[in-house]
């Protein structure tokens, strides 16, 4: 796969076709080599309207065939698309493109009149790009991308195309993909995995679904894709909704009956979602990447292991430092740099040798399974100095019967550990206590800095709570952390917080 060839190859793909599935349930559906008509009109458009090879035109819409063709136009013109996510405010259109310095916005919802500022499904005027407008190193930059990563805090990313045509190739090959497989993205395009998916499927003449994710389930009935790419919480609903439907018939029938495997990776899963998949011959495959690196590991259908994130893609590439830490050096990584970095230690990822830092602790066993330990910025350091990773912790509470969820912060002031669990029946009054009283056997078995002190409850899992999640529908421990904090102290001691002992 190449992206400066894509163009060509998608065009003569005549059967293959792009389905937009919207809010409301209706279907839009064009071919690829239509699609490949339409880029090419908007290309045009966009040279007219004064786009220039290496001007950024931005995009900030929900995911879309309009979203797509904007895309593909921009790649057509030489120009670079730099993508916001969907809940990107712009009040002042004018004032946005000139603080990005865009020669374009294409974003939906505008309020205020700007002639370089359009709809997804408008057409620009000639010669509106602003004076204001930078341009980019197209050679060294394919796209500007945002990520919030698991804190929450947005930090914009210099995607390449080399490094982002080493995962597609690698993955084509690896999973065995062809034309005659179909694909459903359900996040959004803002987000760099799923144009990746888009390329891929373009490149192999592989149908392709756009479905917002209220509409995810019923879109899986109707579209059969072939293989699903998404985060853990997706799954764990997925499961839910199964077996509330009743769990008659096979979970694979419930998918469409068409599934190969699923992927899922962007945060931890799981063990007993992973486990509850196999058992109903659903492979799902946990794999482990960064947006700053492309994939590192993946478990595939030949070679899998629970528990870990698969093997390496290539071991020549990955080192470990002495205390656990993943580093990555790959002769075109998919990013090659931050922009707009936050003041949260990100600065830190790309080292001077060339290496990025995963920011991931991690070890491989005999066979080379990669195991996650948990992340660098997620380690509690207690009152004592010790240093403890949350998920290593929860894994020996996750069993436990009562507990649905469980999620390890630090406790407030004490220096110890705290948790904030979700029951198995949030409406059994009498179930937190029986959950106090397994945890305190629990931590009976285990070193001291290990056990778990207080615990408050949630009566909503917060892996499904969008005050909990990143844009990346990925857990914010750091919100958990201020919510635990917040209710420990509001509570007093009489309260939910009251220590475990």
């Amino acid at each position: 796969m190449n992206i400066a060839e894509l163009g060509e190859r998608y065009r003569g793909h005549t059967d293959a076709r792009l389905t937009e599935i919207d809010l409301s349930g209706k279907r839009r559906v064009v071919t690829y080599s239509r699609l490949h008509e339409l880029a090419t009109e908007r290309a045009e458009r966009l040279a007219a309207a004064g786009v220039e090879p290496g001007h950024l035109v931005g995009v900030r819409a929900p995911s879309s065939i309009d979203w797509a063709l904007w895309d593909l136009a921009t790649l057509m013109r030489g120009a670079v698309v730099k993508a916001f996510p969907e809940d990107t405010e712009i009040a002042d259109p004018a004032g946005f493109i000139a603080r990005h310095e865009l020669a374009l916005l294409i974003a939906d919802g505008l309020t205020a009149d700007c002639p370089a500022a359009i709809a997804p499904d408008a057409l620009p005027e000639p010669d509106v790009v602003p004076d204001t407008a930078t341009r980019v190193d197209r050679d060294q930059v394919h796209s500007l991308v945002y990520s919030s990563g698991t804190s929450g805090k947005l930090k914009g990313l210099n995607i390449t195309a080399p490094g982002s045509e080493y995962v597609i190739n690698r993955f084509i090959e690896t999973y065995h993909l062809t034309a005659s497989d179909r694909h459903l993205i359900f996040l959004p395009l803002s987000n760099y995995q799923q144009r990746m998916s888009l390329y891929c499927c373009l490149w192999l003449g592989a149908d392709l679904t756009l479905a917002p994710y209220q509409r995810v389930f019923q879109a899986i009935r109707s579209e059969r894709p072939t293989f699903l790419i998404g985060p853990p919480v997706f799954y764990d609903t997925m499961l839910q909704v199964y077996l509330k439907s009743g769990g008659t018939g096979t979970l694979g029938d419930f998918l469409g009956g068409a599934v190969r495997f699923l992927i899922t990776g962007m945060a931890p899963i799981r063990r007993e979602t992973l486990e509850a998949f196999w058992a109903r011959d659903v492979k799902l495959l946990e794999v482990y990447g960064l947006n700053e690196t492309g994939m590192v590991a993946w478990n595939t259908e030949a070679a899998h292991r629970l528990g870990t994130v698969g093997r390496l893609l290539d071991t020549g590439h990955v080192r470990f430092l002495d205390d656990g830490e993943v580093i990555l050096k790959r002769p075109f990584p998919q990013s090659s740099g931050y922009f707009e970095v936050p003041d949260d230690g990100a600065d830190e990822t790309y080292r001077p040798d060339g290496s990025i830092a995963t920011g991931d602790f991690g070890k491989l066993d005999d066979d080379g399974y990669l195991t996650l330990i948990g992340r660098k910025k997620d380690v509690i350091v207690l009152g004592n100095g010790r240093k403890v990773h949350p998920a290593q912790i929860e894994e020996y509470f996750a069993g436990v019967e009562g507990i649905a969820e469980i999620i390890v912060v630090p406790t407030p002031d004490t220096g110890r550990l705290g948790a904030v669990v979700t029951t198995t029946d949030p409406e059994d009054a009498a179930l937190p206590a029986k959950v106090r009283a397994r945890v305190d056997e629990v931590n009976r078995g285990l070193d001291t800095h290990q056990r778990i002190a207080s615990v408050i409850f949630s009566e909503r899992q917060l892996r499904s709570d969008a005050r909990f999640m990143t844009g990346n529908m990925k857990l914010s421990r750091d919100t958990v952390t201020r919510h635990f904090a917040d209710t420990v102290r509001g509570a007093g001691a009489a309260a939910e917080g009251t220590e475990s002992r």
